[in-house]
């Protein structure tokens, strides 16, 4: 007799039952009985609201994500206005700016921040936005009789002519309140994604000379999306729009444009350029942030603010003529105003010459940019990194890293097998046949390709292939034990590095002197791993730029190149230092798991002997030679037990001596003996 418990698992139940299954009568069959059965209804872990489900979890960091949004924007007033008043620009004491920032309570004897707003006065009327007049007869109609309360008037007023300093100061804590979109090279965004591929394409544009290298350029960009083998419905917003760039820059190529004839290529690069710089053609926020730009140049005005003044002027109820919900960018629009207003207000603190805000201003400038526009980092996600297959103590290294790449490609290459006229069976690649598809891992327009290229590297052209366990590969010149669209990855980081410094890359330094927080000169000593770093951590591309021009000292051309490489986000299975050790076995042609068993043998080995080269070269000669007498025995050891399967089938009478076993190959001989003969 036994028991038998059923569960039925749902979204928000369990349902149950208990079964009793025992033998009849003759102890023959098994009879089964329900004994006890139930449900369990408990509520969704989801929110429900009008039919939609969504994450309760998300919802709570939906909430806490505003009240930190709220909390900060509070911090960059404060700290605005705590600038203003110490020059004179707001009618506010500092002791009523601190009460709101911390005030201890004396009822309570507990400290509340940002809980008492100052109310004085006059901070009141330099504060609001409108003056209203009274209400006229009964129809309370309001008339305005006063706009020049509208902070966007003394935005448009500073940028224009000198006004006071409680008005420069209105305008400034204005901008404070809303400063724009900042762009980020870092994340992965849709926007970001088609911004990236922009850039590419206009590089190859630029650098380009012949229209057919142009159309094979722009295909090995889009590769990866493999837009020829999807339908249009299967892709996303982004997918499509770069789809429609791939299409209308071959149809210029290919001068099949309607009612457009190119009559040059340059006529053909012009026209590629304007389509892939129009809004529409952008993400969403990228395309807001031209459209605003081409609307303030076509309005006349030089500052966001004049052309929002503009706009607030006109007709209230039109909904072309709102203020909110438009796309604007922090650097290209508030920051530009900024500088206006400042140079307007003859403000001392912008030097021109430079680029960089942390060197462009100083003194009040400084203090504003600094309380107006302080961006705080993205939080570090290093300790969400895992670690190390082999060293548990150390985070995996990054797949965009140069090391890496390098492994990841020695450990295929060293896994390839090939089969040739003249070979008997299949064997690993000569020296000289790597060194012949090792440039194909450093394209840096294919950060993946198939194993066909390899092939084509390999074989002669009009020689014959096929895969190894394919029926033909009997009947054709070469076999290799890769089929011909296995997917490989290549070095996509090492390659635009290559093309940038050359093929001595690795090897180059840069040197420059530098000033730390102490106002010291420091020297630094730049290799590639350094500029890998600065290409995974520097969040703009104008920074980027700017570090190539100045500290790398590359001409305009190469740094714009530099300036937009693109690195993939994702981590290996191993640390850096792991791949270090690792590495230069599989450089000797070792595949990734006998690399990995030399890889540490100078841990466990005498210092003295490993120190010695001589002893050192013996030494790995004789683990090389004990991993392959291993592998030989794993073969005999699987086709012998392949032949005793054989032998202990019933419709034979084979039989073997198990006091041959102390011997495999003796072994494997007489079963050799025994099945063929």
């Amino acid at each position: 007799m036994a028991k038998i418990l059923g569960l039925d698992l749902g979204t928000n139940s369990i349902g149950w039952a208990v079964v009793e299954k025992k033998k009849d009568d003759n102890n023959n069959e098994y009879k089964t009985t329900l004994k006890e059965k139930g449900v369990v209804i408990f509520s969704e872990g989801v929110k429900i609201d009008k039919g939609n489900e969504s994450s309760k979890a998300a919802e709570r960091t939906g909430f806490r994500s505003a009240r930190r949004l709220k909390f900060r924007r509070k911090i960059r007033k404060y700290e605005t206005l705590k600038v203003l008043i110490n020059n004179n620009m707001c009618p506010l004491s500092i002791e009523e700016l601190e009460k709101w920032r911390n005030y201890k309570n004396p009822k309570t004897n507990k400290t509340e921040v940002f809980k008492h707003y100052p109310i004085s006065k006059d901070f009141i009327d330099w504060l609001q936005t409108d003056n209203f007049g009274e209400k006229e007869n009964q129809e309370h109609k309001i008339i305005r009789k006063n706009q020049e309360h509208n902070p966007y008037y003394f935005r448009d007023k500073a940028s224009r002519v000198k006004v006071s300093k409680h008005e420069l100061g209105r305008a400034l804590y204005h901008i404070t309140q809303r400063r724009g979109f900042l762009s980020n090279r870092l994340e992965q965004s849709d926007d970001n994604i088609i911004e990236e591929y922009k850039e590419k394409i206009e590089e190859i544009v630029e650098n380009t000379n012949d229209s057919k290298k142009l159309l094979e350029n722009t295909n090995q960009i889009f590769e990866a999306f493999e837009f020829e083998e999807k339908k249009e419905k299967d892709l996303d917003a982004t997918e499509k729009k770069l789809n429609r760039t791939r299409k209308y820059i071959i149809r210029v190529i290919e001068n099949k444009v309607k009612d457009i004839n190119y009559s040059s290529f340059s006529e053909q690069k012009e026209a590629i350029i304007n389509y892939i710089t129009k809004p529409e053609n952008l993400g969403p926020v990228r395309g807001g942030i031209k459209t605003i730009t081409t609307k303030i140049e076509d309005a006349g005005c030089k500052t966001l603010g004049q052309y929002f003044w503009e706009l607030y002027k006109k007709d209230r109820n039109d909904s072309k003529y709102k203020i909110r919900g438009k796309y604007t960018a922090r650097e290209e629009h508030y920051l530009h105003e900024f500088e206006e207003i400042c140079k307007t207000q003859k403000i001392e603190g912008i030097k021109e010459n430079e680029k960089s805000p942390d060197k462009k201003y100083f003194g009040i400038v400084n203090e504003l940019y600094d309380a107006i526009f302080f961006q705080r980092p993205l939080k570090s996600q290093k300790g969400l990194v895992g670690y190390c297959s082999f060293e548990k103590n150390k985070a995996r290294c990054s797949v965009s890293h140069p090391l890496f790449e390098e492994f990841r490609m020695w450990s295929f290459i060293n896994n390839i097998k090939i089969k040739t006229p003249t070979d008997e069976k299949l064997r690993v690649l000569y020296k000289t046949e790597k060194e012949k598809i090792i440039p194909k891992f450093y394209r840096k327009s294919k950060a993946h390709f198939d194993f066909i290229d390899i092939i084509k590297e390999l074989k002669p052209k009009d020689n014959t292939y096929a895969f190894y366990k394919d029926k033909e590969a009997k009947n054709v010149d070469y076999v290799f034990n890769f089929k011909d669209n296995t997917t490989v990855s290549g070095c996509p980081t090492s390659a635009n590095l290559k093309s940038i410094f050359g093929d001595n890359w690795k090897t180059i330094s840069f040197k420059y002197k530098t000033v730390n927080k102490k106002g010291e000169i420091k020297n630094r000593n730049v290799d590639y791993h350094d500029l890998w770093h600065v290409l995974s951590t520097f969040t703009t591309n104008d920074k980027l730029k700017e570090f190539a021009i100045g500290k790398l000292k590359l001409d305009n051309n190469l740094a714009n190149k530099f300036s937009i490489i693109s690195l993939k986000k994702d981590y290996a299975s191993l640390s850096l230092a792991a791949i270090k050790k690792i590495l230069p076995y599989l450089e000797k042609g070792l595949i990734y798991s006998h690399a990995v068993f030399m890889a540490n043998a100078e841990k466990v080995v005498d210092e003295n002997i490993w120190k010695n080269e001589t002893k050192r070269n013996e030494l790995q000669n004789a683990i090389k030679q004990v991993i392959e007498n291993n592998a030989l025995e794993n073969q005999i050891t699987q086709v012998i037990n392949g032949l005793i399967k054989n032998c202990k089938k019933p419709d034979n009478n084979f039989t073997y001596n198990e006091s041959l076993c102390i011997n495999p190959t003796k072994l494997l001989n007489k079963l050799l003996v025994v099945q063929f003969y």
